[in-house]
């Protein structure tokens, strides 16, 4: 992924991305104020070897030698059993139910003290308050040593021959835990940036919706575009043929043009346009089949004036 493109898709959609921001950074500025808060306190104990009688003490005191030294744990040639033992024994869920019966917390640690050493046992209590810390801590202390003196009893060995244990460090105060507001936080910040990711997806759902309406939107204008001109060219091959059918008088649509201007009756007929009219008007009664009289050429009037022939087909007004 591109932090470059990241970057540019969260400017994009900013104004979707910024409440998601807004909410998640109030959200997590609550959790860490005003948010639960755990309290933790430790008490330790140390574990005490116990004072077996040597031949010494048995020829001065020989009551000593009644006494029951069987504890198994003293036969182990590991010194953390009897430790491990009771350790393993307060992380049964039997003390859980037991410590949530009595109103205190579930939350606890039971482990080795530093360096891993047997003879020092740390128990931590956990709580929603500084006295359930306390409480819980104070209550797991008596189960370890009631529990460390009843693994020894189990073949009814005398007190000379148990372990026994002294605290180190008391639980009196507990602390705020600052982790668990911050793993809170972090949480919190987590969905944030979920919420984020889904603001951007939002966005670009948007978007497309918004790219597919106005792409149909276009389509549609197109589409209506189309049919408007095939709808003005159909128009427009029959506009014409309607106007020359509702012109009964009109001349035929496809007999050729006359060459020239068309004759306007409102222009003045001349001399020489009246003489033609009459000489076509004196035509109409021959026969244009037959030769007649009309189309003979005349006779010379004289001999001696041969051009009175022309003169009398001079037509009338041609003389200017």
């Amino acid at each position: 992924m591109d932090p470059t493109g990241v970057l540019s898709s969260l400017w994009k959609y900013r104004w979707f991305v910024l409440p998601a921001i807004l909410l998640t950074l109030g959200v997590a500025a609550y959790v860490y104020a005003l948010g639960p808060r755990n309290y933790e306190s430790t008490i330790s104990y140390a574990l005490v070897n116990p004072n077996v009688p040597t031949e010494a003490d048995i020829e001065r005191d020989p009551a000593l030698a009644q006494l029951n030294g069987d504890n198994p744990y003293l036969r182990s040639t590991d010194p953390n059993l009897v430790a491990n033992v009771v350790i393993t024994r307060l992380k049964s869920p039997a003390t859980a139910a037991y410590l949530e019966d009595t109103g205190l917390s579930r939350d606890f640690t039971v482990a080795p003290g530093v360096g891993g050493s047997g003879f020092i046992v740390e128990i931590t209590g956990v709580g929603s308050t500084p006295e359930q810390s306390v409480g819980t801590s104070a209550a797991l202390g008596e189960m370890f040593e009631r529990e460390l003196r009843t693994i020894q009893e189990v073949n009814g060995a005398d007190e000379r021959f148990l372990f026994t244990s002294l605290v180190v460090a008391q639980a009196d105060q507990a602390s705020e835990q600052f982790s668990s507001r911050l793993r809170a936080v972090v949480i919190v910040l987590i969905g944030g940036i979920v919420l984020v990711f889904g603001a951007v997806s939002l966005g670009r759902s948007i978007d497309a919706v918004q790219v597919r309406r106005r792409l149909r939107a276009e389509s549609d204008a197109e589409s209506l575009g189309e049919v408007g001109l095939a709808v003005g060219a159909e128009a427009e091959s029959s506009g014409p043929q309607t106007a020359v059918a509702g012109e009964p008088d009109g001349p035929a649509s496809d007999g050729p043009a006359p060459d020239g201007p068309a004759p306007d009756d409102s222009e003045p007929v001349g001399p020489e346009v009246a003489g033609r009219a009459e000489m076509d008007d004196e035509s109409d009664g021959y026969d244009l089949d037959q030769p007649g009289e009309a189309d003979r050429p005349d006779e010379p009037d004289s001999l001696d004036d041969p051009d009175a022939d022309a003169r009398e087909l001079e037509l009338p007004g041609a003389r200017r």
